[in-house]
């Protein structure tokens, strides 16, 4: 199968990301209660990769606003993030961070909807 196969359909959940205060504590939890691995996402870069087996399960990284809660992020898979983005205003949502490029992995945004509820949209490389 190809990558391109492998990738979500646009609108669907593709990835989920731990953003913690406290990484070596939340590696050690995630060890033992799950029997997750960790591997670097890769050189100068400050991501961990959550492994089971060989498949990544998620990612996680220290929360770069020091003072906010840790939480899970899941990411939705997109097809054009910045028209998405654009379209969150309209129906009253807030974007958290603003769309960025991620080397070998895609263009990101985080947004929130209406209600307060955190999630990442993706459109991978």
């Amino acid at each position: 199968m190809s990558k391109a196969t492998q990738r979500p359909k646009s609108g669907r959940f593709c990835w989920n990301e731990l953003v913690t205060n406290n990484v070596p504590a939340a590696k050690k939890f995630y060890a033992q209660l799950l029997g997750w691995k960790t591997q670097p996402f890769g050189k100068g870069v400050e991501y961990t990769l959550f492994k089971k087996g060989r498949d990544s399960t998620g990612g996680m990284m220290k929360c770069p606003k020091p003072g906010n809660p840790a939480q899970w992020i899941p990411y939705v898979f997109v097809d054009d993030v910045d028209a998405a983005v654009k379209k969150t205003a309209k129906l009253r949502g807030k974007v958290a961070v603003p769309p960025f490029e991620v080397p070998t992995v895609g263009r990101i945004a985080v947004l929130v909807d209406p209600q307060g509820a955190a999630f990442g949209i993706i459109k991978p490389e």
